[in-house]
């Protein structure tokens, strides 16, 4: 029989695809994960070391909610 993974397929990102989005690393996006601000899922189902996803409207919502705007653009 052949394993199956049981990572989640479409939509979701790992942390080393996240670290590129956002131009950080993989160490960042996991202390982001574990302070609670990204949200993420882990698929290692505590047996060993964490595997992170993150969906990518979580990812989304990050970045809208860390978005500066610009004095002038306050309305």
């Amino acid at each position: 029989m052949t394993p199956v993974s049981v990572a989640p397929t479409g939509g979701f990102l790992t942390t080393g695809e996240v670290a590129r989005h956002i131009g950080g690393t993989s160490q960042h996006v996991r202390q982001l994960i574990k302070s609670g601000r990204l949200a993420a899922i882990d698929i290692a189902k505590g047996n060993g070391r964490p595997r992170f996803r993150i969906a990518e409207a979580a990812l989304a919502d990050f970045l809208r909610d860390a978005a500066v705007i610009a004095p002038s653009e306050v309305a």
